[in-house]
């Protein structure tokens, strides 16, 4: 993958993470809590996999975009062990959203989800601007 091809499909994973955190505040909005938790979950994703491709790589699973999360980015102290816990705290709490019909999530709960990806968001944006693939 030439550096073009890593910048072009980075954006595209922000321009996903930036639909999908929209949606997700649409939904929470409309009082759909699990579709909300669902897609603040997969905002975050579409991040860790730009933060990913900045490095050339491409998880095959979401179980693999947090392992390489930890080995890349953690474990090298670029980003803060929190982040990987908060990212599979998010992937988990998705997991209920779309699987577990007994789960329920009042509207705080999915707040609470849709700030933990943003959260993520911040950090991972600041790397990558640090990194210069990103404009300020």
């Amino acid at each position: 993958m030439t550096e073009e091809n890593r910048r072009k499909n980075l954006a595209r994973e922000l321009e996903r993470a930036a639909a999908a955190f929209q949606a997700a505040e649409a939904l929470l909005g409309l009082g759909l809590t699990a579709d909300s938790v669902s897609r603040a979950y997969y905002a975050a994703f579409h991040v860790a996999r730009a933060l990913l491709l900045s490095r050339g790589l491409e998880a095959k699973t979401h179980s693999g975009v947090v392992h390489m999360m930890n080995i890349e980015f953690v474990r090298a102290g670029l980003l803060s062990s929190s982040f990987n816990r908060l990212f599979a705290g998010l992937q988990r709490t998705r997991e209920y959203a779309d699987y577990d019909a007994a789960v329920t999530f009042s509207k705080e709960d999915a707040q609470a989800e849709l700030t933990a990806a943003r959260s993520f968001e911040a950090a991972v944006t600041e790397l990558l601007r640090g990194e210069g693939w990103m404009s300020a």
